[in-house]
């Protein structure tokens, strides 16, 4: 995934700038915490199946101060929404990124 995205900043530079612009914006405008934001982040991302967004927001979060527990609580709630099939995936995806570092 990291080459994918070097690839998209590189080649959509202007789209890759209003796209950081917005998400920062969006990231800024309320009173959530970034932990808490990165957790909402982790869910949204079980609950897409997206395993790239995953694993960036489970970095982002544990810089941000969150645990493990925190991490796979987030994955946790996103089951209702999601789907039993989606939260056995992205809680795979983070043991194997947790258990690395």
């Amino acid at each position: 995934m990291p080459e994918t995205l070097d690839n998209f900043k590189s080649d959509f530079p202007e789209t890759w700038a209003a796209y950081s612009k917005l998400r920062d914006a969006c990231d800024g405008e309320g009173p959530l915490d970034r932990k808490t934001a990165e957790l909402i982040k982790i869910g949204i991302s079980a609950a897409l199946g997206h395993e790239g967004g995953l694993v960036a927001h489970i970095s982002q979060a544990r810089r941000a101060g969150a645990a493990d527990a925190e991490i796979y609580h987030a994955i946790l709630v996103s089951t209702g929404l999601a789907g039993f099939s989606s939260t056995l995936g992205a809680t795979s995806v983070a043991r194997e990124y947790l258990n690395e570092g």
